[in-house]
């Protein structure tokens, strides 16, 4: 109880209570774009909703309080409510990405700006983990003047990865590869990262790197306070750019990083021009190597998931490295079936 309020977590699933939760966001502005696994709420005595706060994994999201009850500290109670279900659910630091006039407030709640422009914020309250991050990082350096990097999801690791990452250590003394590091794919980091260490032994200048939660892929990054999908993506790109800009790349001394074409895609393929132009200023080379193609067929890692979930192994046979392969008939493709089924009826509702 708050001021007489009482926080309340709720159902998500129950579609009654979320259209309520959708119809009050709305009145204070904010588009209903992006997914959320936890929600809570402050109800006032008629019981309609003043305030609410939810989470993707360790991501504060849509926050919001009514006007008219913006003086009763709801807001910095709310946050310290939904930072503790985060450290509940085991992780050890929370991110927060929304609008820059919003600064202030969290920093007052011992959040530590990494990126910030005049459209968002990117804040951690965990800034001593961040600094760790790039502490590691130097100590992987190697003494190698041409040095580059390839940042990738692979999910999973198909021959299209594999080929991207032969043409960077062709064209390297060094690479560095770092995976996504967030659970928001179909595979896991470390289903991802063995299949990534087991298609690239061959190469010997190749070094992979633990990867971190601080470089945020487009499936997660939010658009609920952006005027639109394109505005964020543009915006995702920025902070992309900018965080291996002003930070990775300086720890590991890199000078070029090398990224898969996107025939297909075309906001895949704005997100590689806007990275290229941020990398510029920098005087970071960004090297964009066209698609390894199967048969006049480019790989696509959604087809190999579409494959994979089908338990169509002798057409994954065509797209994957045999080392993939091997690991994904270890797998239960049925388990992972239900697991694409969860998270398209979970992005439906939110």
């Amino acid at each position: 109880m708050i001021n007489g309020f009482l926080i309340e977590e709720i159902d998500i699933e129950n579609k009654e209570i979320m259209k309520k939760v959708q119809d009050f966001l709305k009145q204070e502005a904010l588009a209903i774009n992006d997914q959320i696994d936890y929600c809570a709420v402050i109800y006032n005595d008629e019981k309609a909703i003043i305030a609410t706060i939810s989470k993707y994994f360790n991501t504060i999201r849509y926050l919001a309080v009514k006007s008219e009850y913006q003086g009763f500290n709801l807001a910095n109670r709310l946050v310290s409510y939904i930072i503790d279900v985060i450290y509940q659910a085991e992780f050890n630091e929370v991110f927060v990405l929304t609008k820059s006039l919003y600064l202030k407030h969290f920093q007052s709640l011992g959040f530590h700006s990494l990126y910030e422009n005049s459209n968002f914020i990117f804040l951690t309250n965990r800034f001593d983990l961040f600094q760790q991050y790039l502490n590691y990082l130097k100590e992987q350096k190697q003494n190698k003047k041409n040095a580059s990097i390839v940042i990738l999801n692979a999910n999973p690791f198909t021959k299209g990865h594999q080929h991207l990452i032969t043409v960077a250590s062709k064209n390297s003394e060094i690479v560095y590869l770092i995976l996504v590091k967030e659970d928001a794919s179909l595979f896991t980091y470390q289903e991802r990262k063995e299949m990534i260490k087991n298609g690239t032994k061959a190469l010997k200048n190749v070094v992979f790197l633990d990867g971190s939660s601080y470089l945020i892929s487009k499936s997660t990054f939010p658009s609920y306070f952006l005027p639109s999908k394109q505005v964020a993506m543009i915006q995702q790109t920025i902070l992309d750019a900018n965080i291996f800009a002003k930070y990775i790349a300086p720890a590991l001394q890199i000078n070029k990083r090398f990224l898969g074409e996107e025939p297909f895609s075309k906001t895949t393929k704005q997100y590689n021009e806007t990275l290229k132009k941020e990398l510029i200023s920098s005087q970071i080379k960004l090297e964009i190597i066209p698609r390894l193609k199967i048969n006049d067929t480019i790989i696509s890692a959604t087809t190999v998931r579409k494959l994979f979930i089908k338990g169509d192994f002798e057409q994954l046979a065509l797209l994957v490295p045999e080392s993939t392969l091997t690991f994904l008939k270890k797998l239960n493709y049925l388990e992972y079936q239900k697991k694409i089924n969860i998270n398209q009826l979970i992005e439906k509702k939110h």
